[in-house]
C-alpha cells in the first residue's frame, strides 16, 4: 500500500480546514457590525442641515450619506452570506479546495467593488464641503 497519496489527501483536507478557519476568523460576525438604521440616517441628515447652509449641497450630502448607508448594509449582507457559505462548506465532507477558493474569490470581488464605491462616495462628499464643514460632520 502506498501511503504518500493518503498523506497528500490528509494534507489537502488540513489546508482546506485552515483556509476556512482563517476566513471565518477574519470575518466579523454580522451582528457585531454597525448597521445603519433610520435613526442613523436621521442623525446624519440633521448634522448636514446644521452644518451646511446651502440647500443644494446639503441635499447632495444627504444623498451621498444614504448611498453610504446602503453600501454598508450591502457589505453586511455579503459578510453574513460568506459566514453562512463557510459553515456549509465546513459541514460538508464533500467540499473541495476549489469551492473554498471560489467562495473567497467571490467575496473579495464583491468587497473590492464595494470599497471602490465607498472611496468614490467619500471623495465626492469631500468635494462638496469645506474643510470646516467636513470636520464638523465627522466629529
Amino acid at each position: 500500500m502506498n501511503t504518500i497519496p493518503v498523506y497528500r489527501t490528509a494534507a489537502g483536507w488540513m489546508v482546506i480546514a485552515l483556509v476556512l478557519g482563517f476566513v471565518m476568523a477574519c470575518a466579523s460576525p454580522p451582528e457585531l457590525l454597525p448597521t445603519p438604521t433610520d435613526e442613523t440616517a436621521a442623525k446624519w441628515n440633521a448634522a448636514v442641515k446644521k452644518h451646511i447652509q446651502d440647500p443644494q449641497r446639503a441635499s447632495k450630502m444627504m444623498q451621498y450619506g444614504q448611498q453610504l448607508f446602503d453600501l454598508q448594509k450591502s457589505l453586511s449582507r455579503d459578510i453574513a452570506a460568506l459566514d453562512e457559505k463557510g459553515f456549509e462548506l465546513n459541514a460538508s465532507y464533500t467540499s473541495t479546495r476549489d469551492e473554498a477558493r471560489q467562495m473567497v474569490a467571490n467575496f473579495m470581488q464583491k468587497r473590492n467593488v464595494a470599497l471602490a464605491q465607498y472611496r468614490v462616495l467619500i471623495f465626492a462628499m469631500r468635494r462638496e464641503v469645506t474643510a470646516a464643514e467636513w470636520k464638523a460632520l465627522n466629529d
